[in-house]
């Protein structure tokens, strides 16, 4: 739960330019638009001016990086979303460690097939 909230007046254009982020993220826009100022005032003055990385402009945010910040896709999600559908329907599951084991084999055939 936050602590604080904050009321940010955007246009009409910057909240759906929010909102189509957040959806190509998968997240909400709060949530979108609190991952990017995270990202902003974590990376601290390090621009050469000596100012933040983000400067506010016709009230949106404007990251002066190349990079999307979050990510639009980290990864692709598909798997994760079956498996998770499967233990819904299912409740059945693989333990932590037996998961790792297998990851382990796995990881070990693949160094020997290189070596």
């Amino acid at each position: 739960m936050a602590d604080h909230v904050l009321t940010l007046p955007l246009t009409d254009a910057a909240l759906e330019r929010l909102k189509a982020a957040a959806r190509a993220a998968g997240i909400t826009p709060e949530a979108y638009a609190l991952a990017v100022l995270d990202k902003a005032l974590a990376s601290g003055r390090d621009a050469p001016s000596g100012d933040f990385e983000v400067r506010e402009k016709d009230a949106a945010f404007v990251v002066d990086s190349p990079e999307p910040w979050p990510p639009a896709t980290p990864y692709d999600t598909t798997e994760a979303k079956r498996r998770l559908t499967e233990y819904d329907r299912t409740g059945k599951f693989i333990e932590f460690e037996d998961w790792a084991a297998d990851f382990e084999a796995e990881i070990e055939a693949m160094l020997k097939a290189k070596a």
